[in-house]
């Protein structure tokens, strides 16, 4: 990091918050690996440190008892951790955290049994160490295109490194994505994910590393080695540290997003805790993944053990448990981690571990979270296999962790629960106090009987209920009769602000709509049999009395399911989202199963029947065509994966199916699907993609099913309160650049959505689901936001884009504009192809061609506008702008472009002129910075100096950087006095000649004679060496030559002693830079 707002208004910032919670700050150095306690920069561990908390924290009848073998063979094992892959030696070094290392005992101490060496003392903050060292230089492996990375600040307890920091400027555009980009880069996932070709960090420094944070002081998110930015979430509670304390210590009102992140996660004791029991390794999509809390996890664990603490028994109340309540936490936010994270925290704690714990669920998915826990713990989850065998194990003594599916305790299909199922007398089963039962879903109107059962069976338990939808009114005080008061709340509005789930949409269309122009469905009833005669009519009418047979009817599914396909294909597959349908019936989903497949068909054969000029439309014309067609031509652009888009039926089976039905009701093969299902439509990996576009169920899948993939659901069923609640939030999760869920309402649940919802307080659902009109009026106050960005300027960017151009020659202007513009541009996305949306569409392309121009003309600061704003906007944008000769995908003009003397004089005005040769050589300088960094360091200094002194006369300084130009693209000449090879010598002469200088004068003589010496390094110790095949992939090759040039540099006295192991690093680097040039003969 080079300073600026950077340092001073962020990185000091938050190392000064850190000294004020007992952190020892050190600045690190760039040329001395002693000032971090290390003795090469190859270290990432700082050993004093850590040899002095091992002695401290590992004692016999409080006294050290560590020798330097034992000691030794502790600190070996974090340093030999050698997994292939970042996250499994992650995970391992992460269990060396947390449970120590077993070492040989002493002979005279419990019969000389081992004993285990602990790293961290988790439960005493105070006996260890916590420090935040500033520019903590690691050398990476040989081969690399750099020697070192060097994050802003490195966290350590006791020496281990376990959290980097990467700080950016409040003024950067695109600050976290940038930051987390640094981020990945120091650990190598950009590689992991295909996105770069060599490695550009070094692991080893992330081994013991718990978590990640970018940071630009108003904005601060953390996240996991692997995670992408869309994975970073900001900390926004300091629970259970109140926010007026922070406010008192920091002497502040205002907090940033900063200083809440490090008071509510890096304060030592908090750290400890997360480090401890809120963080996770999980199986997604066959990857291990590393999970961290968040913070609303965090904080209901907290007042969850301190109700289990504090709170009355039952004997001591006289009347209910005090000890339990009620956690609502919306659907997607993860609950049901935050039940993990509460088992793992009681299992450590004294007074609570010796608690049986109950999980009363009716999903599986829990059970296999909750036996990773038990793993950790040493215990074993026991599941109840039926009621007598729940009964045992509720009725055994002791400590232990019961998991009973609803399913398996009612003895019935949950799919067929009705409102007054019976469980049946349960009777006294334990009457211990020490027992916690925590139900999942606890609002559910057909577990009352269950509770009510459990009661009597375990009078005296703990309860707390977890929910992800708002308690209905009417069944508040009974719910708070069995669970106590809330615990914790996370409503879906703060989880949408988060983003720890997207916004909901809803779109109305409706049987009627779907089928015919404003038929109802008497007459739609009618003209699908209007083949029949009256009296046949009449009998099928009998036959189809009710409106659920309607809703199976196979020609009204048929319609439908053209249309929701005719839908996805033209809102939903361009952005590479999947869908599911929620049907009336089991009969009904396996009809829609085959009435999509026949859609699909349909659509193909129309695809496939377009003339040529229709089929080359382009979106802007497009978006005034009928319906019919736009989706026909947007089924030709992606034919071949249309013609693979597949369906499936997700159903429970019952005794009495057809034998035909098994192929949907199979579990084994439910399960294959749903992992289908769950892959992306589009992938570079073609093993890594899956055309199963469509799931369609009744009730299954409704809950716990988490697939970011899915972007829509039609709804063809009624459906209401807590149902509602939990259906639509399926398509609530984040990820595959999706900005928002859309639920389209086929039944007409959304037209009745005020009285869907009314059982909810107005405040536990605000924001549960939002009309996709609603988005029309947002959509223009986006619009305008960034048209006034320049307007109050005075300065129009639909008519004068040059104008605008100059305008954002201002850092802070540009990151305000590229954010503004994803806003907008996001927005539109979601409304297209609706005739709304159209009057946005020519401004959206004129400020997407601004946005790409600018990126161009700047170099730098603003990336790619990317998946974020949606693949349609993308596209609209694309073929503007190609249209005007500028390709997105192609670079900007390069300096030593034969080309670039003609761009430049294509510009309007002397002032774009120079403003695109300024940041033409800003952009060349940096490039070659690295092979030549004496010589392109001087010819930075020089354009500032030519900037200066011309100021805002554009002709004049037009001309200066005309020459200036000709002179950076000529390259260095060779020196006369000295005579060496300008691009094979000159660099290494002037980096030695550099450091000399810091020294004593280089004279005439000097100069000869260091010339002479550069020659006889590069020639005979350098060049031989860089040539040899592998060398930058040989670590033992490249300390070697380090090595030699340690001596060289010592032997001929060219620096002093303490330095030369600097200055041969920095070579090492410079030769990197150049081995194309070194290999030549």
């Amino acid at each position: 990091m080079s300073g600026g707002p950077e340092l001073t208004d962020v990185e000091q910032p938050f190392l000064d918050q850190l000294a004020s919670m007992g952190w020892k700050v050190i600045t690190g150095s760039l040329d001395h690996p002693s000032v971090t306690g290390r003795e090469s920069f190859r270290e990432v561990l700082i050993r004093p440190d850590l040899e002095a908390a091992l002695g401290r924290n590992n004692l016999r009848d409080g006294k050290p008892w560590l020798d330097d073998t034992r000691v030794s063979q502790a600190i070996g094992a974090l340093e030999r951790i050698s997994h292939p892959r970042l996250m499994e030696a992650n995970q391992e070094a992460t269990a060396l955290l947390l449970n120590g290392i077993p070492v040989e005992g002493l002979p005279d101490w419990d019969q000389g049994r081992a004993k285990t060496v602990h790293f961290i003392d988790w439960d005493n903050p105070e006996n260890n160490t916590f420090t935040a060292i500033s520019q903590f230089k690691v050398d990476c492996p040989g081969g690399q295109a750099k020697a070192s990375i060097r994050p802003d600040i490195t966290l350590f307890i006791n020496g281990i490194p376990v959290g980097v920091v990467e700080c950016k400027s409040p003024t950067a555009s695109e600050a976290m994505a940038q930051a987390v980009d640094q981020l990945r880069r120091y650990h190598n996932a950009r590689k992991a994910a295909g996105e770069v070709e060599e490695n550009e960090g070094n692991e080893r420094l992330f081994h013991t590393n718990q978590f990640l944070i970018a940071t630009s002081y108003d904005e601060a998110r953390v996240g996991t080695i692997g995670a992408g930015t869309e994975h970073y979430l900001e900390w926004k509670d300091t629970e259970p540290v109140p926010l007026e304390q922070l406010q008192a210590e920091l002497g502040k009102e205002l907090l940033s997003s900063q200083n809440k992140l490090i008071a509510g996660m890096l304060r030592p004791a908090h750290l400890l805790d997360i480090i401890r029991h809120f963080t996770v390794y999980q199986q997604v999509s066959g990857k291990t993944v590393k999970i961290v809390c968040r913070y609303q996890q965090f904080r209901a664990v907290q007042h969850a053990i301190e109700r289990l603490r504090t709170g009355k028994t039952r004997a001591q109340d006289g009347e209910h448990d005090r000890r339990g309540g009620i956690v609502w936490h919306t659907q997607g936010s993860g609950k049901s981690l935050t039940m993990v994270f509460l088992v793992r925290k009681m299992r450590s704690m004294t007074e609570l571990r010796r608690f049986k714990v109950v999980v009363i669920t009716d999903r599986k998915d829990l059970e296999r979270q909750l036996s990773a826990t038990a793993v950790l713990t040493g215990e074993t989850v026991r599941v109840g296999k039926s009621i007598g065998h729940v009964k045992k194990l509720l009725q055994a003594k002791g400590h232990g962790l019961v998991f009973a599916m609803i399913q398996t305790c009612v003895d019935r299909d949950l799919d067929s629960l009705s409102h007054e199922d019976e469980v049946g007398d349960l009777g006294l089963l334990n009457d211990d106090e020490s027992i916690l039962v925590m139900v999942d879903e606890a609002h559910r109107s057909h577990s009352s009987a269950l509770h009510a059962s459990l009661l009597q069976a375990l009078p005296n338990c703990a309860r707390i209920g977890f929910t992800g939808t708002p308690i209905i009114m009417g069944q508040k005080k009974r719910t708070h009769d069995i669970f106590g008061e809330f615990i914790d709340r996370y409503t879906i509005k703060e989880s949408e602000a988060d983003g720890s789930t997207v916004p909901i949409l809803y779109e109305g269309r409706t049987a009627e709509g779907a089928v015919a122009d404003g038929r109802d469905l008497d007459q739609l009833f009618e003209d699908l049999f209007s083949d029949k005669s009256g009296d046949e009519l009449e009998a099928i009418k009998r036959k189809y009395a009710t409106k659920g047979a309607i809703l199976e009817a196979p020609k009204l599914i048929e319609a439908k399911a053209r249309d929701m396909l005719r839908h996805y294909v033209e809102h939903i597959l361009p952005n590479g989202l999947k869908a599911q349908v929620v049907a009336y019936s089991r009969r009904a989903a396996m009809r829609y199963q085959q009435a999509l497949g026949a859609a699909r068909d349909e659509l193909v054969a129309e695809a496939e029947a377009l003339d040529e000029g229709t089929r080359q439309l382009d979106d802007l014309a497009l978006q005034s065509k009928p319906a019919k067609v736009r989706a026909a031509v947007r089924g030709w652009r992606t034919l071949g994966l249309l013609k693979r888009l597949e369906f499936a039926a997700i159903i429970s089976g019952e005794n009495n199916d057809p034998p035909e039905w098994r192929e949907w009701t199979d579990s084994g093969k439910t399960e294959a699907r749903i992992a289908r299902f769950k892959k992306p439509l589009f992938h570079e990996d073609p093993q890594k993609a899956d055309p199963l576009a469509f799931l369609c169920v009744k009730s299954m899948l409704l809950t716990g099913f988490d697939a970011p993939v899915e972007g829509v659901m039609y709804l063809d069923r009624p459906i209401r309160e807590a149902e509602l609640l939990q259906a639509i939030a399926r398509v609530n999760r984040t990820g595959h650049g999706k900005t928002a869920g859309l639920v389209v309402d086929y039944y007409g649940v959304a037209r009745h959505l005020k009285e869907a919802l009314s059982a909810y307080s107005d405040e536990d659902v605000e924001g549960a689901l939002q009309s996709l009109a609603d988005e029309i009026p947002k959509l223009r106050d986006q619009h305008a936001r960034v048209l006034g960005l320049f307007r109050v300027r005075e300065v129009d960017p639909i008519r004068d884009i040059e104008a605008a151009i100059e305008l954002l020659a201002d850092e802070r202007l540009r990151a305000e504009f590229a954010v503004k513009l994803k806003h907008f541009l996001a927005t539109l996305d979601l409304v297209l192809p609706r005739p709304e949306a159209l009057p946005f569409v020519n401004d959206a392309e004129t400020l997407g061609e601004l946005y790409t121009r600018a990126r161009n003309r700047y170099r730098e600061g603003l990336p790619q506008l990317g998946k974020a704003i949606g693949r349609k906007v993308q596209r609209l944008i694309d073929e503007h702008i190609i249209s005007l000769g500028i390709d997105p995908a192609i670079p900007p003009i390069a300096i030593t472009d034969a080309k670039f003397s003609d761009h430049v004089t294509r510009q309007v005005s002397p002032r774009a002129k120079a403003s695109e040769m300024e940041h033409a050589i800003r952009s060349h300088i940096k490039k070659k910075l690295d092979e030549d960094p004496v010589h392109y360091q001087q010819l930075s200094e020089r354009l500032e100096e030519i900037l200066k002194r011309f100021g805002e006369d554009w002709e004049q300084l037009s001309l200066a950087l005309k020459d200036f130009v000709a002179q950076v693209t000529e390259g260095r000449k060779r020196d006369s006095d000295v005579g060496l090879d300008p691009q094979l010598h000159a660099p290494f002469f002037d980096v030695l000649r550099e450091e000399r200088v810091k020294e004593k004068p280089v004279g005439a003589a000097d100069k000869k004679w260091l010339a002479d010496l550069t020659v006889d390094m590069v020639e005979r110790i350098i060049r031989p060496e860089v040539r040899n095949v592998g060398f930058w992939k040989s670590a033992s090759r490249q300390d070697e030559l380090r090595g030699r040039l340690f001596i060289f540099l010592d032997d001929n006295e060219i620096v002093d002693f303490e330095r030369a192991d600097a200055v041969a690093d920095r070579l090492l680097e410079l030769a990197k830079a150049n081995h194309s040039k070194l290999e030549r003969d």
